[in-house]
């Protein structure tokens, strides 16, 4: 059967068109991965913004619903603005109430961010995203929030307007994006956004950057694992490796 080592359940925003495809391939032999999607509400379309992501929100529990039937061993809510707009009473409500719902652990990216860089010890953390900057802002609020210890030391953003235009850059944006921010005084860079390819050019932005390199999607995968006590596949980034 698929999933003989363990299944996972993503759950993913309406517009993503990454999430399935990277965790496909950092899944390793006998995970499989099964995939919900959240529906958009009347009034929650146009430009991505902090409040069109929140009110999407409203149907991850239908979304979360519709995994109940899979035995899973795993869920996790893939994507990063999702919960960590809401800050960290609200990441810890959705947690919450998908396990209750589906019936198994649940990891959102933005729990697993914040275990990864406790995990890793960083202390000065650069953050890019592809959002516009008032989402930026609100992340490194949460994550100096959820781990009183870290400073965000240098931030980016890319300004992109619109969900599905994130999910149609190429990996190698990315990588360009890396070497635009300050990581001078930096422990670690962060780059936030599951629907932000990233996979494949996260070794070659740690080997030139010179510091561990975590992205939303390698970090989902990483807590994932966890979860399932399974090794994790190696090949992207020292984090898996």
């Amino acid at each position: 059967m698929y999933g003989w080592r363990g299944r996972i359940g993503a759950i993913v925003s309406p517009p993503n068109t990454v999430v399935e495809c990277e965790f496909a391939q950092m899944a390793p032999e006998g995970v499989s991965v099964h995939a919900a999607r959240l529906g958009r509400p009347p009034g929650a379309e146009g430009p991505l913004t902090g409040d069109s992501v929140l009110q999407t929100n409203a149907d991850l529990p239908r979304a979360a619903s519709s995994l109940a039937e899979l035995r899973l061993d795993v869920v996790v809510f893939a994507h990063t603005a999702g919960s960590m707009l809401g800050g960290i009473e609200y990441d810890q409500e959705l947690i919450s109430m998908l396990e209750e719902t589906v019936g198994c652990p649940a990891v959102t990216t933005a729990s697993a961010a914040v275990a990864v860089l406790n995990r890793a010890g960083v202390r000065r953390l650069a953050l890019s995203t592809p959002y516009p900057e008032e989402m930026t802002v609100k992340e490194a609020q949460f994550l100096q929030q959820a781990i009183p210890s870290l400073e965000v030391v240098s931030q980016r953003s890319m300004g992109t307007d619109t969900g599905i235009a994130i999910g149609d850059m190429s990996p190698q944006a990315a990588y360009r994006e890396a070497q635009k921010i300050d990581t001078s005084g930096a422990d670690a860079l962060f780059l936030s956004g599951t629907n932000w390819r990233t996979i494949e050019v996260i070794a070659a932005m740690e080997a030139d950057l010179g510091l561990p390199v975590f992205t939303a999607n390698q970090v989902t995968m990483w807590a994932a694992m966890e979860q399932l006590k399974v090794a994790a596949k190696k090949g992207f980034g020292s984090l898996l490796d």
